[in-house]
């Protein structure tokens, strides 16, 4: 758009800037004409406000609210008309005053110019600053889409954006991990706008931000087509021009390198498929585990598994799986998708970012000739995940609580009063309770569970002795003492799950 001083410095013009220079680069959208006292109203703003001062105020007080109400409405400048014929053959100092008190320009147009003219040249100069715009936007596209045709990939699209627009760009996969970056620093962006990505990230593919705080204005773009592959940083100074169609071709652009990547990585994902396939049979010596590692890439270092169940999506996953973490061994089995990854990677961490909602079982680390142990352990663990809501590792489905907190409380409480009963029943219940608890807690050591009860050892005998003849359960019998240690964790879990 062209501003006050490049109208007037147009010599077909002869406009003067008498008033309110400080402001002489407002840029001028459109201009009118109007002799109105209280024009405002009939104003869009952005307009170059031409009028004789037919009814203007008679002192600076009322040429002040004049002036002061155009500037509420979005007037950028107010055009004085002279003229022999006219209300004026100067700007009246009262105008120039409040002019410069209320901080907007005041420009003179000279007796031989009509509006018309004023009018027609500000729409010719804001047509050649769009033209220029545009010109300037096909040339940045050209570039953009050069450096997309060439092997630099998405540093190259990423540094020719910030040479075209001098903003820095950013892109970062699913886990915020940099994958390149125009500047340095972008680890830094990245964190200050996590948590706007955190406010978006649920949006998928439509998801986009701003944020315009301490003369910044930084942007978030999801990246992708048919799903999310990664997200777009953008920062520069909030002053500097944008332009929406540079940035939307940017960010098809980026995508494109991104699903290039995911479509070059088809063949690499068949080769470890194969190779997952292969561990996940049997039990194999670990050279010959190594062997299959390398011939795809790989490192031979311990491996840990999941498997996550999804019905609907599972290649999609699949392969987000390989783009994220590129040193994942990826297969889909019927609707489940099993990975290995290195006892570096926080593979807890990937799921809960790829794979947030979906049931999910982690197996535990293992050299990579055992990883059929771990994958077993991951698809065991897939139930108890759909059951808990909440992916599961394999050591919390190995525990005895788990397994208890499957049972609805009425089972359990029948059980351990089926077992219990009889000792419930008897006199001192709770002391005979309390020995047996104490006696299994420390696996029939009579020292030890008579100390940690404060009793001695001949009490502790003869209350296990009442709990043996109540129960008709013998303690070196292994299966009596499971079942009484059983009976009381039962008890002791329906009484959380009726809490």
């Amino acid at each position: 758009m062209p501003t006050v001083a490049e109208l007037v410095a147009d010599p077909d013009l002869g406009l003067a800037l008498v008033a309110g220079g400080a402001d002489a680069d407002n840029e001028i959208e459109a201009a009118a004409v109007s002799e109105l006292a209280h024009p405002g109203p009939w104003l869009q703003g952005g307009e170059l406000l031409l009028t004789i001062g037919l009814l203007l105020p008679d002192d600076v007080d009322g040429c002040r609210s004049y002036l002061a109400e155009l500037k509420d409405a979005g007037v950028r400048a107010v055009g004085l008309g002279l003229g022999g014929d006219l209300p004026h053959q100067a700007a009246p100092e009262r105008l120039v005053v409040a002019a410069d008190q209320v901080g907007i320009p005041l420009v003179t147009v000279p007796d031989p110019v009509p509006f018309i003219a004023v009018t027609k040249a500000v729409f010719a100069q804001r047509a050649r600053a769009e033209r220029r715009e545009l010109e300037w936007a096909l040339q940045t596209q050209r570039a953009l889409t050069a450096a997309a045709v060439t092997p630099g990939g998405l540093l190259g699209i990423l540094a020719a954006h910030r040479e075209a627009t001098g903003r820095t760009g950013v892109v970062i996969d699913l886990l915020g991990r940099i994958l390149a970056e125009s500047d340095p620093g972008g680890d830094v962006l990245a964190e200050e706008l996590s948590g706007l990505l955190s406010s978006i990230r649920d949006r998928g593919l439509t998801a986009a931000a701003a944020d315009i705080t301490a003369g910044r204005r930084r942007e978030l773009h999801a990246l992708g087509a048919r799903r999310l592959r990664g997200w777009l940083l953008i920062d520069g100074p909030a002053e500097m021009p944008v332009a929406p169609q540079i940035t939307g071709d940017l960010v098809s652009l980026l995508s494109l390198e991104l699903e290039r990547r995911h479509g070059l990585n088809s063949s690499q994902r068949r080769g470890r498929a194969q190779v997952l396939d292969r561990l996940g049979r049997a039990t194999v010596d670990d050279v010959v585990a190594a062997r299959w590692l390398s011939s795809v890439g790989l490192s031979d270092t311990d491996l840990r598994a999941a498997a996550v169940a999804a019905p609907e999506d599972a290649d999609d996953l699949a392969a987000d799986l390989m783009i994220t973490v590129p040193d994942a061994l990826v297969r889909v089995v019927d609707d489940v998708v099993e990975v290995a990854v290195p006892l570096d990677i926080d593979l807890p961490a990937v799921l809960a970012t790829l794979a947030a909602s979906r049931p999910a079982g982690i197996g535990i680390g293992v050299r990579p000739g055992a990883l059929v142990v771990s994958l077993r352990q991951a698809r065991s663990a897939l139930p108890a995940s759909r059951l808990h809501g909440r992916h599961m590792h394999a050591e919390e489905v190995a525990s005895s609580r788990l397994l208890l907190d499957s049972v609805g409380a009425q089972s359990l409480s029948a059980f351990a009063d089926a077992v219990l009963g009889p000792v419930d029943a008897a006199d001192r219940a709770a002391d005979l309770l309390r020995a047996l608890t104490a006696f299994l807690e420390h696996n029939g050591q009579w020292a030890q569970a008579s100390a940690a009860l404060g009793v001695h050892r001949h009490t502790m005998r003869s209350r296990i002795d009442a709990v043996e003849k109540l129960t008709g359960r013998r303690m070196d019998a292994a299966h009596d003492r499971h079942e009484l240690w059983l009976a009381l964790r039962a008890r002791d879990a329906a009484r959380m799950s009726a809490g």
